[in-house]
């Protein structure tokens, strides 16, 4: 009995020990496998940031170079030689404006019109690109897109070329614009002529319309004309002899002709007349 029994308490060990031993292999394989799935998911995630890194990075790559290319960023990087041309009027001119030459842009201003005590015209400095030059005797004047658009500086070749450039630095004289702004400019003093007549027509207006109201109620001098029979024969009288013998070298044919009939008229009555007893 007591070899039956420990027999059996043997063999309850054992299985214990193997139960044991397959749950520690079990639990050992779970962890394995947790850890596996841990750091695939955190390879997973690192994959992820790296790629959104990469996308950021692009963006940021691509912005600069638009702003590099198309902003006013871009004109420090370029190499520029410097030309000052001499203005009598630069209104209206900014940092940065365009330089066009032929309608391609050469160049900018690089700084606002500068003003000397003593001078009679302003300094304005133009940046224009290396590698572009400018025919000798070149004209420098300061144009406008349009009549509400952006002012720039129109370099206008001379119509030969002698192969002779404006140097790096040089002084040159800048014209005054003739265009739109121009004519508007010169035509102020003509506007305000036109002003000042259309108050008088206005003023004489509203005088003849008093004077029709005063009429209107059997007052005032046009009504006494109206009114007044000797007047009116009087008025009647010259508008005949106008018409009659003209006026500023002016005279109705019409008129002369019915004149010089009652002339013959009178004539040839006159000697029946005197032929009568």
């Amino acid at each position: 009995m007591r070899a039956r029994f420990t027999l059996r308490a043997r063999r309850s060990r054992w299985i214990v020990v193997r139960i044991r031993w397959c749950a520690t292999l079990f639990a050992g394989m779970l962890r394995e496998s947790g850890s596996q799935d841990k750091e695939r998911s955190r390879m997973k995630e690192i994959s992820l940031e790296t790629r959104v890194g990469f996308f950021v990075l692009a963006g940021l790559l691509a912005m600069a170079s638009l702003i590099v290319s198309f902003g006013k960023l871009g004109n420090y990087f370029r190499k520029t030689y410097p030309v000052i041309v001499e203005f009598e009027d630069a209104r209206d001119i900014l940092k940065n404006s365009k330089v066009l030459l032929r309608g391609a842009q050469i160049g900018i201003v690089a700084n606002t019109p500068i003003y000397r005590i003593g001078q009679d015209f302003v300094e304005l400095t133009l940046k224009i690109d290396d590698g572009t030059q400018l025919p000798a005797n070149s004209k420098f004047r300061i144009d406008q897109y349009g009549m509400l658009g952006d002012r720039f500086v129109r370099v206008v070749p001379p119509e030969k070329l002698d192969g002779t450039f404006i140097a790096p630095g040089s002084r040159v004289r800048g014209e005054q614009e003739a265009g739109l702004n121009a004519m508007l400019a010169s035509a102020g003093p003509a506007l305000e002529e036109i002003r000042s007549a259309a108050k008088r027509v206005d003023g004489f207006a509203k005088s003849a319309q008093d004077l029709l109201e005063e009429a209107k109620t059997g007052k005032g001098p046009l009504y006494t004309m109206m009114k007044d029979e000797k007047m009116a024969q009087d008025m009647k009288n010259l508008m005949s002899n106008l018409r009659k013998h003209g006026v500023l070298f002016y005279s109705d044919d019409s008129a002369k002709g019915e004149a010089e009939g009652g002339k013959r008229a009178e004539k040839k009555s006159a000697p029946v007349e005197r032929s009568r007893p």
